[in-house]
């Protein structure tokens, strides 16, 4: 099982894409653990939990700041702004894949 956390700036739009992720990881059988939090969550030990953080596009620039050794990526557009869970799903899933390859 992986951890995926999903980040936004204030947490709200990274709790809405929570729930029905979760959903769409069960249904898929995928070994994806969400969960989601604002950018004044992130405390160290919620990073060192992660495999994978995921950021909204206005969070991004928090990723400069951070420290830890998960993989860390920014949400695309076309999932972000249709609050796609599927392909949040998907492109985790691949953004985890491509980091397996390459270790």
């Amino acid at each position: 099982m992986k951890n995926v956390l999903l980040v936004s700036e204030q947490g709200v739009t990274s709790h809405l894409f929570l729930g029905e992720a979760k959903r769409v990881a069960e249904t898929r059988r995928a070994a994806l653990h969400f969960t989601a939090a604002g950018c004044a969550e992130l405390a160290p030990e919620l990073l060192a939990e992660q495999d994978l953080i995921l950021f909204t596009p206005q969070a991004a620039a928090v990723m400069d700041t951070l420290h830890t050794d998960a993989l860390m990526a920014v949400i695309p557009n076309d999932i972000y702004g249709w609050l796609n869970s599927e392909s949040l799903v998907k492109f985790a899933t691949k953004e985890l894949a491509a980091t397996a390859v390459l270790a």
